[in-house]
C-alpha cells in the first residue's frame, strides 16, 4: 500500500480530528521521520505549522537541523516555531535521564503552543518500529496491559497545573521505518541524520539495533507480527471485565 494512501485511511478509519476547520501542530526534527509526515500532510493539503525542539546537546549539528528545519517550513509557506532548551540541566535538575528530559520539555512546549497559538492537535511522526520498541522497552522493565500494547494513535495531552487539553496524534504507525524510507527515496525528501542514532549508548538503540534485527532472524515479518500481538493486547485490555 502506498504511503500517502495509508496515511488517509488511517485518518479516516481512527477518525483523526485532522482536516477541514482543524489546525495541526506538527513536530519535526528535521529527521527522516518528521520530513516525510510534513510531506504527507502537505500533500494531502491539511493546515498545519512546525515546531521544532533545539536540545542544543550536539552543538553545531542541532543548530543545523534547525536551521534546515526553518528553510523547509519558509519553502511550504506554514508558520515556524522553535525553542532552544537547556536540556542537560533541565534533566540534571530533575533528576531524569536526558531522553525523559528532552520528553518532558518537548511536549509541555508543545501544548504551551497549541493552547497560545489556537491549535487543534498536536501530531509526532512515530511509526511501527518506535511502537514495538516501546512495547519491548515496557516488557523488559515491567507494564501493565496497556503497555504492551504500543504507542497509541492518539491520547489526550496536557501538562501539570493547567486545564488545556489536546489531542496528540500519531498518523504513522502503520508504517514501518522502511516503507517510510522508501517513500522518502521515491519522493526526493531531504531529512537529517542524528548522528546520536548510531549509539547504542540509549535503551531504545540497543533495543533497535541489537534486539530487533536478532527477533527478525527468527520471524521474518516480526514487526507485522508484533504489530498484530499488541492490537490483541489492547483488544483484551479493553474488554476485560473487573
Amino acid at each position: 500500500m502506498d504511503l500517502l494512501e495509508g496515511f488517509f485511511k488511517i485518518l479516516k478509519t481512527k477518525q483523526l480530528p485532522v482536516g477541514e476547520g482543524s489546525n495541526t501542530l506538527l513536530a519535526i526534527s528535521g529527521g527522516l521521520d518528521s520530513m516525510v509526515l510534513a510531506h504527507l500532510f502537505r500533500s494531502a493539503k491539511l493546515s498545519f505549522a512546525f515546531a521544532h525542539c533545539n536540545f542544543q546537546l550536539r552543538g553545531a549539528e542541532s543548530d543545523a537541523d534547525e536551521a534546515f528545519v526553518k528553510q523547509v517550513a519558509d519553502n511550504f509557506g506554514v508558520p515556524f516555531f522553535v525553542k532552544r532548551f537547556d536540556t542537560k540541566e533541565y534533566a540534571h535538575e530533575n533528576g531524569l535521564s536526558t531522553q525523559m528530559a528532552a520528553r518532558d520539555l518537548r511536549y509541555a512546549w508543545f501544548v504551551e503552543l497549541a493552547e497560545n497559538q489556537g491549535f487543534s492537535n498536536i501530531c509526532t511522526a512515530h511509526h511501527l518500529n518506535d511502537s514495538v520498541e516501546t512495547a519491548l522497552l515496557n516488557f523488559v522493565r515491567g507494564t501493565s496491559l496497556p503497555g504492551l500494547s504500543g504507542i497509541p494513535v492518539q491520547k489526550n495531552l496536557h501538562v501539570h497545573r493547567s486545564s488545556f487539553i489536546v489531542p496528540l496524534l500519531r498518523p504513522l504507525l502503520f508504517a514501518t521505518r522502511e516503507e517510510i524510507l522508501a517513500y522518502a527515496e521515491a519522493s526526493q525528501i531531504a531529512w537529517r541524520e542524528d548522528s546520536s542514532n548510531a549509539s547504542d549508548d540509549y535503551a531504545r538503540n540497543f533495543v533497535r539495533h541489537q534486539i530487533i534485527p536478532r527477533l527478525e532472524e527468527l520471524n521474518p515479518n516480526f514487526l507485522q507480527t508484533a504489530a498484530r500481538n499488541m492490537r490483541r493486547i489492547k483488544s483484551a485490555d479493553e474488554n476485560l471485565v473487573f
